[in-house]
């Protein structure tokens, strides 16, 4: 707009030429820097540069002296030339960057910044790294949707039916609008903590002892909340009725809540309540071998150390030791995924996210009538014991009701396992389950069975540990005694209705 009104002014004609040529300069300096700010512009850029800036000589040149051909010819050379001197001089100053480097393949130096020209390299190097990343916006809330539910929804092995948010205090039934801030100090400081029920037949089961035990684990994390034994039901029923399904996994957390990055839970806005309800995929890759096949475990190595008393004993957010017990199980021979520990001692722990119960034949014999059989009948009395909830071990509550339910058996005696029996096995009955301290050495030398119990009704006889055969090397009666009966639990009209 300057140099038209130049032109139509009476300005000679060597002033509109100087203006003309300057602006001839700017325009090309500035193309070829911004076609040069991407490290990576190869052979596109080095023609698009000094064409473009031949345009601009040869249009700024016209636009400055439109009537005098020997200007606009000059304008025209200076416009050639200065785009050559710019390029040249660009591709001298790029010729000793790296192409590539131990960190990547964008030339992002390894080596710390230097200054000048390395150090310019460096700022475009890193310019480059961010090339093609999008920056989304508030008003590309559909965009986002859509990237979000590309990346979760086909790739999840689990189906997330509904989720509960205290901070909207509703249910969000779309995976792509299930969220949890960022902030929430639960998300990056692990200061949060957890605990699971199950929806059976439209009705959850296990609520009291497992809000009881949240409550407790929040109060032992010290997480400042006004949520009750009431308001958590309230949450974890919505959730469960919005999802539609009569039977799935229940999940949900109690956090710090949201509001910056610091340890500290002072500046929170205000503690949260998440509620999930899932189930897992039917083509889900099944990451456990079936219960006939039993698992295959091992000690996990003093790489994986004890929780410490405070975490052992509440359900926190931050399972990483649990994850690493898993994984090391699970890699040593895919038949195993828990992992068992055993302390100092030589005393047994717990398995990843489950408990250990050992079933042991009883040293001297009782009398057998008083269990409901005959004195000349062979039948194997047997005890089952689980490690002592002392501090160390998470107190689990499948592990609670599976000695609660063998001791109801002993009184029925040995025919309440006849129906879980073998060909060729012998009679059993269990005399007396308790917990106790349980030592690995006894554990792999006497045990007749060791069974896995998470999650309210899930059983996983283990057949081997360290390679060592359990019993018969095989999945006993009494895991199959208790897999039937926790999940004959979730079948009884106990439980609340949703």
């Amino acid at each position: 707009v300057l140099i038209v009104s130049i032109n139509g002014s009476a300005t000679s004609g060597s002033v509109r030429f100087f203006i003309g040529t300057l602006f001839l300069t700017l325009s090309a300096r500035s193309l070829s820097l911004s076609m040069s700010s991407n490290p990576i512009g190869g052979f596109q850029n080095k023609i698009k540069q000094p064409l473009g800036c031949l345009g601009l000589g040869l249009g700024e040149g016209a636009l400055g002296m439109p009537l005098q051909r020997k200007a606009i010819s000059l304008s025209a050379f200076i416009g050639i030339v200065g785009a050559l001197i710019i390029q040249r001089k660009h591709k001298n100053r790029d010729r000793g960057a790296p192409r590539t480097s131990p960190r990547g393949e964008h030339g992002l130096a390894t080596s710390r910044r230097k200054s000048g020209a390395g150090s310019q390299r460096d700022e475009e190097s890193l310019m480059g790294l961010a090339h093609g990343i999008a920056v989304l916006h508030a008003s590309d809330a559909d965009e986002i949707e859509r990237r979000l539910r590309a990346k979760l929804v086909p790739g999840s092995a689990v189906e997330i039916l509904a989720m509960y948010s205290s901070l909207l205090d509703a249910v969000v039934t779309d995976p792509a609008h299930m969220t949890t801030p960022i902030s929430d100090h639960l998300v990056h400081r692990g200061h949060g903590v957890f605990d699971t029920c199950t929806l059976r037949h439209n009705r959850l089961h296990c609520t009291d002892e497992h809000i009881d035990r949240l409550l407790r684990s929040a109060a032992a994390a010290r997480i400042h909340h006004g949520f009750t034994r009431a308001s958590i039901l309230r949450a974890i029923l919505a959730a469960a009725k919005a999802s539609g399904a009569s039977s799935a996994c229940v999940r949900y957390w109690i956090g710090a809540g949201p509001g910056d990055f610091h340890w500290l839970p002072d500046r929170c806005v205000e503690a949260t309540l998440y509620v999930v309800v899932y189930n897992e995929k039917p083509s889900a890759r099944k990451l456990e071998p079936s219960f006939d096949a039993g698992l295959e475990e091992i000690t996990v190595t003093p790489k994986v150390p004890f929780k410490p008393p405070l975490l052992a004993g509440l359900k926190s957010n931050n399972y990483l030791i649990n994850c690493l017990s898993g994984m090391e199980s699970y890699a040593a021979s895919k038949r195993g995924c828990y992992g068992i520990q055993v302390d100092e001692k030589g005393r047994v722990g717990e398995g990843a996210v489950c408990s250990a119960l050992f079933v042991f034949e009883q040293e001297a014999s009782s009398n057998g009538a008083s269990n409901g059989t005959s004195p000349d009948e062979e039948v194997r009395h047997l005890v089952v014991a689980t490690p002592r909830f002392d501090g160390t071990i998470l107190a689990g509550t499948t592990a609670a009701a599976a000695l609660a339910l063998l001791n109801e058996a002993s009184m029925l005696g040995a025919s309440a396992f006849d129906q879980y029996l073998r060909p060729g096995e012998t009679r059993v009955v269990v005399v007396d389950a308790r917990q106790r301290d349980v030592y690995a050495a006894e554990a792999k030398e006497k045990a007749r069975e060791m069974i896995f119990v998470a999650g309210d009704y899930k059983v996983h006889g283990i057949v081997r540990w360290d390679g060592t055969a359990i019993g018969q090397g095989s999945v006993g009666p009494v895991a199959r005694y208790l897999n039937h009966a926790l999940e004959a639990r979730m079948h009884q009209g106990n439980g609340v209705a949703v």
